[in-house]
């Protein structure tokens, strides 16, 4: 049996020797852990405890972040756990990760096709592949509803236990009740154990106080990029440097003097930055003569426009969700005084509405 040090030894040797197909599919598979990612993993499993009801955790964070990289890391180890029980039966999937689509402008959550997806990663016939439960004689099949019950009916064939949810903005973004989210994470409690990893930008944070039951059933996790500190900078800079040794290419990398203009322009986020060296190696690779250029790298990292983008999407979004995470001292709550008269103006408010709308 392989170490995993050994394991990426071998696919980075098999990467280098393969197609550019090859070196990206290596790039996919790539985990280069680091300080942040370990603490988020440690969080996750912590509220990823195998109880007896359902456990739902939502992970933000920046774009750029590693939030999917993380996700496919979760799926990987939690298939390792269950190694043994997949080898005697092999029909057995104790976890699956699949993405939320985006719903469009002014549009609701496509929940047929979210429901094909989980059936699609539990190796399950859906309603998109033409399949249908038994209806009740001369009654309209019931899409959105048939499509739920096969995969419920997906989930208990496999026995699923972690279910991993990408991209989960979409549901703040689109115009979908939050009653009907909460519905479908509700469905899941029907097992006696049961986790929901949900992984989403800046602004999902809003789905925890979208319903009270979605409020009583979500914990959320923050994932932070790395700040202006030298602490953060010395991980941050390791961090890169193992990136590199790790990229499927032959020629030496050396960004030691680079380090920070990598910092700054990605500020501070490992995926991101991952993206960028990759990209700047390849362009190397392309030369007649591969070797590293620091040119290479300016042409990969984000313009001007869009690390500014970046710089006060990041620090709004962590400006915003402070309210939603779990306190570190002790806060005031809200009393139930103060929220009477807070309800008593919101009607006032309504009312005056009510008034004008009428006039």
């Amino acid at each position: 049996m392989l170490t995993p040090e050994e394991a990426q030894a071998n696919a980075k040797e098999q990467a280098i020797a393969g197609s550019p197909r090859d070196k990206e599919r290596y790039m996919e598979s790539l985990y280069i852990p680091h300080r942040n990612q370990t603490r988020i993993i440690d969080e996750a499993r912590t509220l990823m405890t195998a109880g007896a009801g359902l456990s739902v955790t939502l992970v933000v964070g920046p774009t750029g972040v590693g939030k999917t990289t993380f996700g496919r890391m979760q799926l990987r180890n939690l298939l390792r756990e269950y190694e043994i029980q997949i080898q005697e039966d092999p029909s057995f999937i104790p976890a699956a990760m699949c993405e939320v689509d985006a719903a469009g402008n002014g549009a609701e959550i496509n929940f047929v096709l979210l429901y094909s997806r989980i059936c699609s990663a539990l190796l399950a016939p859906s309603a998109l592949d033409g399949f249908s439960l038994p209806q009740e004689p001369n009654k309209p099949v019931e899409l959105v509803r048939n499509s739920q019950l096969m995969m419920e009916a997906a989930i208990r064939a496999r026995r699923l236990e972690h279910l991993i949810l990408d991209e989960v903005l979409h549901f703040a973004h689109s115009t979908t009740e939050p009653i009907h989210i909460g519905n479908m994470i509700k469905s899941f409690s029907n097992r006696s154990r049961f986790n929901v990893l949900m992984l989403g930008a800046y602004g999902c944070e809003v789905l925890v106080v979208a319903s009270e039951q979605l409020a009583r059933r979500i914990s959320v996790v923050h994932y932070e990029r790395y700040k202006d500190s030298d602490d953060d900078f010395e991980v941050y800079a390791n961090f890169a440097k193992s990136v590199l040794a790790a990229l499927p290419y032959r020629f030496e990398v050396d960004i030691e003097n680079r380090l920070e203009y990598l910092f700054d322009g990605t500020f501070g986020l490992p995926g991101l930055t991952v993206d960028v060296l990759s990209r700047a190696a390849k362009r190397c690779a392309e030369g007649k003569r591969p070797r590293w250029n620091d040119a290479f790298l300016r042409k990969a990292m984000p313009s001007k426009a869009a690390q500014r983008k970046i710089v006060r999407s990041t620090l709004r979004g962590e400006r915003d969700i402070e309210p939603y995470l779990e306190m570190s001292h002790d806060d005031a709550y809200l009393s139930e005084a103060d929220a009477l008269k807070e309800l008593a103006a919101e009607e006032e408010e309504k009312k005056k509405l009510n008034r004008k709308r009428r006039e």
